[in-house]
């Protein structure tokens, strides 16, 4: 059962079972992203010591940025 239909029941539920539903889907959300920062972590780790963004670093990020939007340059 997808997350929309369990929200699509929770009308016709009681107070306590909506609670529960709602308690279970915001800690499966939590362990989401939960691992998304852990991969973010483990990536920084990866690309080695930190060092001051340059101008070409902001301008690489933007143009990536740009192209996964659609909007390009």
């Amino acid at each position: 059962m997808s997350t929309a239909e369990i929200l699509e029941q929770l009308p016709k539920l009681g107070s306590h079972d909506r609670q529960e539903i709602l308690d279970r889907l915001c800690t499966l959300q939590e362990a989401e992203l939960g691992r998304v920062h852990q991969q973010w972590v483990e990536e920084a780790m990866k690309s080695g010591p930190a060092r001051p963004a340059t101008s070409e670093d902001w301008t690489l990020a933007l143009q990536r940025g740009l192209a996964r939007s659609g909007s390009g340059t």
